[in-house]
């Protein structure tokens, strides 16, 4: 059922009642409130357990105090697991003093008197939790789809042949589309042709397309569709073909390649764009096959496309994410760092800003200074970004993943989301911070003009000792002529 569910556990009937009457017919985002009610504590943790998609519950505080250990709430965030079910509760008081540690440990959201929940009051904090909870879900739904397209990378890249890395890359797009259950069934074809051939080949097929491997592109679909794929233009996105969805990319030295997919009906927003940023991968993938016959440089080209589609959204250059990453390499290199930490340090450079994922369009975008609710929605990038990252082993995401977290932090402590100080930030975001604002300032935003170089370099003066490390402004300053030239070489 496309509706909220939400749970009162009360011991009041009166509640009960003034809950129902006040969600009757109220809609959020055009889904309906399922309401259960429950006047014990073994009542609510039924109903949870058999509706684990709950969204909130409006618990009387009266039942938690009484109750034998664990009580529901350890029991809902401990044995449960369920830390995003927003919990608001009610009592005859007010949250005393000795009670906060215990709001704080098992996360209660809201804490209301019993006199303040009336008819007009509970749509309001209801409406505020369910928003709460989409929210959070959302965004472990984008996590999980991240992951999986991070994992389905690794596993196409990790060969050193051609055939090898179209097949499992036309198996990793399959398990992002149709999920495991699909992987095997799914059906895919990779076609590609040099730049002296005039008619693609199929390279590599899987499911009912295998067979085609060898065959001419042309010769193996429908009238008009040959055409259409040839003709598409892909970098505004991908092709749709009745039930077939087809991705296309270029290769510098004239190379086409085409990647044929059974499609998938209902995908998020979010999958279409990891998918198409996976689809721009494929095609730098490829061109390093062709270049280096190596998978490291594609595996790394990956980092940058989730980069780039993070800083895409708040119109801000691909680019971008390009200098930042090589600043920071030649600053690392410059403080000593050997040849593979600074190429580690690029890579997780450019994963800086991908916490922006889950910041608004409209917040991104805005032309104009940030109210301070918008303004803290966008700090929260920070966090997210690093949650993002810190759930896999890998080094270079862990330390991309701290490189999230503080290259928003200062020097003097000043800056967020922790207010760090001094040696407290990790080098690696010490650096990154010098590198982004550097590059950032000198670059046009929705909300600014870029600002001349004089400008600039007196400003990053400014701020050495304050905002930045002197450490690593001092190879800043020593190496500016080749961070200009960064410009040339990456320009918007």
């Amino acid at each position: 059922m496309n509706v909220w569910k939400v749970l009162v556990a009360d011991g009041d009937a009166e509640v009960h009642a003034a809950a129902s009457l006040a969600l009757k017919g109220l809609e959020f985002r055009g889904r309906e409130i399922l309401l259960f009610n429950a006047r014990t504590l073994s009542d609510a943790r039924s109903a949870v357990s058999v509706h684990p998609d709950i969204a909130c519950v409006l618990l009387d505080f009266a039942l938690e105090e009484t109750a034998s250990p664990p009580g529901f709430l350890p029991w809902l965030r401990g044995e449960r697991g369920n830390a995003d079910m927003q919990v608001l509760v009610r009592s005859e008081r007010q949250l005393r003093p000795a009670e906060i540690s215990k709001a704080l440990q098992y996360g209660i959201n809201d804490w209301r008197r019993k006199s303040e929940l009336t008819v007009s009051l509970i749509p309001v904090i209801v409406t505020a939790a369910l928003r709460a909870w989409d929210s959070l879900s959302g965004l472990r739904e984008q996590h999980e789809e991240l992951r999986r397209m991070v994992d389905a990378s690794a596993r196409a890249f990790r060969y050193a042949g051609l055939p090898e890395f179209e097949r499992d890359s036309l198996s990793s797009l399959s398990l992002v589309l149709h999920g495991s259950e699909g992987e095997a069934g799914a059906f895919a074809l990779f076609a590609s042709r040099a730049p002296h051939e005039l008619v693609p080949r199929v390279t590599t097929a899987t499911g009912r397309f295998r067979h085609l491997e060898g065959r001419k592109l042309k010769d193996v679909l429908e009238p008009g569709m040959y055409e259409r794929i040839l003709n598409h233009n892909y970098a505004r996105g991908h092709l749709s073909l009745g039930k077939l969805r087809v991705y296309g990319f270029k290769v510098r030295d004239g190379s086409e390649a085409f990647i044929v997919l059974e499609d998938a009906d209902g995908l998020s927003e979010w999958t279409e764009d990891l998918l198409e940023s996976f689809r721009l991968h494929l095609g730098v993938a490829v061109e390093n096959f062709h270049l280096h016959r190596g998978v490291e440089s594609a595996r790394d080209d990956l980092v940058f496309a989730l980069g780039e589609m993070a800083e895409s959204r708040s119109e801000e250059t691909w680019n971008h994410v390009k200098r930042v990453a090589e600043i920071a390499r030649i600053i690392g290199q410059g403080l000593g760092m050997g040849e593979y930490e600074a190429e580690q340090l690029r890579l997780a450079a450019s994963l800086h800003d991908l916490g922006k994922l889950s910041i608004p369009e409209g917040i991104l975008a805005k032309d104009g200074n940030l109210s301070e609710d918008e303004f803290e929605s966008m700090k929260s990038h920070a966090i997210v970004g690093f949650e993002m990252l810190n759930t896999s082993n890998r080094d270079l995401f862990r330390t991309a993943a701290r490189i999230a977290l503080e290259h928003h932090e200062n020097w003097d402590g000043t800056g967020y989301p922790r207010g760090l100080k001094g040696e407290e930030i990790g080098l690696y975001s010490r650096i990154v911070t010098v590198a982004d604002v550097f590059d950032a300032l000198g670059n046009r935003r929705s909300y600014k003009k870029p600002w001349e170089g004089p400008d600039i370099m007196e400003f990053m003066y400014r701020e050495t000792g304050k905002k930045f490390d002197p450490r690593v402004m001092d190879v800043f300053f020593e190496r500016i002529d080749e961070l200009n030239e960064l410009r040339t070489l990456f320009p918007d």
